[in-house]
């Protein structure tokens, strides 16, 4: 009897601890499930601005899936108006931990992808300064972008197209299992592919890293004439 209480009071002791215990102690928790877009919408790239690169977004989402915020963490001035604009008008499933809706993060990532099969990687924009008072209250840090890759403009493309991808990113900051949420050949397979290349920093959920959903938006303008490609 004495031993049943002592395991009893452990017990007990062990689940009114922080949430790094019972939810994401360094190995992962399936009891914690991401937010993950359930219907996303073509971005358009701005017919004025000729810039290039990665805009990486982080995702406020309520616990009815709505988009309570958007907070921009890398910023490309001609082109982060655009991509959040469009990223509001997504639905989402909301984060699960131990079987109830949260609110929670999740990081969005646009590619404006140059048109030209020439075009050689942009450097990430600098990291802006995060909101401390969400952060520490939700505590759940989202995955983080540390590289990003452009995919090869096809040679056969004639018109532009937006290639949208979801993919888990795991506790060792390894991205598996991508899900093409909008095709559009023959985009798609040069996005794929350049997904690989690209670095992270996994999901942490006070203090653990835990497995995190992160949404890939790649954005292909007209493609340019070879010729004009010599001049």
């Amino acid at each position: 009897m004495q031993r049943f209480c002592a395991s009893a009071m452990a017990l007990l002791w062990l689940c009114t601890q922080p949430l790094a215990l019972c939810a994401g102690d360094g190995r992962g928790d399936i009891r914690f499930q991401s937010a993950q877009a359930a219907s996303v919408e073509d971005i358009t790239k701005p017919n004025f601005s000729i810039a290039n690169g990665t805009v990486v977004l982080d995702v406020l989402v309520s616990e009815k899936g709505d988009v309570r915020s958007v907070q921009v963490r890398r910023d490309i001035v001609s082109l982060t108006e655009v991509a959040v604009a469009s990223v509001r008008t997504w639905k989402f499933e909301p984060a699960q931990l131990r079987g109830t809706a949260v609110t929670s993060r999740i990081t969005v990532a646009v590619t404006f992808n140059p048109a030209s099969t020439l075009a050689e990687n942009i450097p990430l924009p600098p990291l802006l300064p995060q909101n401390d008072e969400v952060r520490i209250r939700l505590g759940f840090q989202p995955v983080e972008v540390t590289f990003a890759a452009f995919p090869r403009y096809p040679d056969t493309a004639i018109n532009p197209g937006t290639v949208i991808i979801q993919a888990t990113i795991d506790e060792a900051g390894i991205l598996n299992s991508p899900k093409v949420l909008r095709d559009a050949p023959p985009f798609t397979d040069k996005a794929l592919r350049a997904l690989g290349g690209w670095k992270f920093l996994p999901a942490r959920l006070r203090g653990g890293p835990v497995k995190s959903k992160v949404i890939f938006a790649f954005v292909f303008r007209l493609p340019i004439p070879p010729l004009a490609l010599q001049w």
